[in-house]
């Protein structure tokens, strides 16, 4: 395929770290060596790829990720200067660097804030899935107080919170309980999906039961559950589309290479090294300390990604930063 000049990217991230207090089994970031990390860009490099895109682009929306991106404390000021072109700035974290920074938070130019929680009422759930045993009680605290402040605390533009949900075997129970909760803090939930459909086949899970049924069943129900409660009216983020596709994985996930992927067309996520890809398990288009983003976007390597997107068999394609 041949990307028209006049398409651009609608889906923007940037990791401006690897670097991270959790070991998720999700995650593999935490992982790189340190000698790898210490090659992360300057605020200034940072600074300079911001204004190339806000030139194509004009205002536009992104998210900053990590690893996690609160370890580094200038991402206030990458925030700030995006703010001042234009831009919309949104974050994902796990919290556990916030409880010094809340009201630096608070201050700052992000506009949606989403924390990374996989249970509120069995907090052993989250910290095996992050790898600590304070994890839960670090994030939540963080949360409720950050959610305190954003309501009673004045003299700050009001934060948009969020919760982000990695649904896996261990944690179906949840699905109701978190959506509960977040109703009841005015705050917003995105379940996400493993993307794996072996994690909930009974093969895998021969030996577990939930509800007291097997896993790929169990799995199934939840997922109604979050239909439901979106029905309800619960604060659930993900559209109806998703939700029937989380179906399609479990159920038939052989199906789900008949979805088409629209990454090559959406995506623009640019690594804490400047290397910029349009999905996430391909290999760089190329590298924005050297090359303008429009010119990595059309270019001739990303044509080549793109046609192997086209033929790609992977589940990733209904993870919530793909699925359009």
């Amino acid at each position: 395929m041949v990307m028209q000049r006049d398409k651009k990217p609608v889906s923007f991230s940037y990791n401006n770290t690897e670097r991270c207090q959790s070991r998720c089994i999700t995650c593999n970031g935490w992982k790189t060596p340190a000698e790898v990390q210490n090659q992360e860009l300057t605020l200034d490099e940072w600074k300079k790829i911001l204004l190339n895109i806000h030139n194509w682009m004009g205002n536009y929306q992104f998210i900053v990720s990590g690893g996690e991106p609160f370890i580094r404390d200038d991402v206030f000021d990458m925030a700030q200067y995006a703010s001042d072109l234009g831009d919309t700035v949104n974050i994902v974290t796990n919290g556990l660097a916030l409880p010094d920074k809340l009201d630096r938070v608070l201050h700052s130019a992000f506009t949606n804030i989403t924390f990374s929680l996989n249970a509120v009422k069995a907090p052993k759930i989250h910290n095996i899935s992050r790898g600590r045993d304070d994890a839960f009680e670090r994030t939540m605290n963080a949360l409720q107080n950050l959610i305190y402040k954003n309501k009673h605390q004045g003299n700050h533009k009001w934060k948009n919170i969020f919760l982000s949900t990695v649904v896996m075997p261990s944690n179906l129970t949840e699905i109701r309980p978190i959506a509960e909760f977040c109703k009841l803090e005015g705050i917003g939930v995105s379940y996400q999906l493993m993307d794996n459909g072996d994690a909930f086949s009974t093969a895998v899970n021969k030996d577990s039961q939930i509800y007291g049924t097997d896993i790929k069943t169990a799995a199934l129900n939840a997922i109604d559950e979050m239909i439901e409660l979106k029905n309800e009216g619960y604060p659930v983020c993900n559209g109806y589309s998703q939700l029937k596709a989380f179906k399609v994985l479990i159920d038939t996930p052989e199906d789900i290479t008949t979805m088409p992927c629209m990454v090559g067309e959406n995506n623009f996520a640019i690594d804490p090294y400047g290397n910029c890809r349009i999905c996430f398990c391909k290999e760089p288009i190329g590298n924005l300390k050297e090359s303008l983003p429009q010119d990595l976007w059309y270019s001739d390597k990303a044509e080549q990604i793109r046609e192997q997107i086209l033929n790609c068999k992977m589940n990733c394609r209904l993870l919530n930063c793909n699925f359009k």
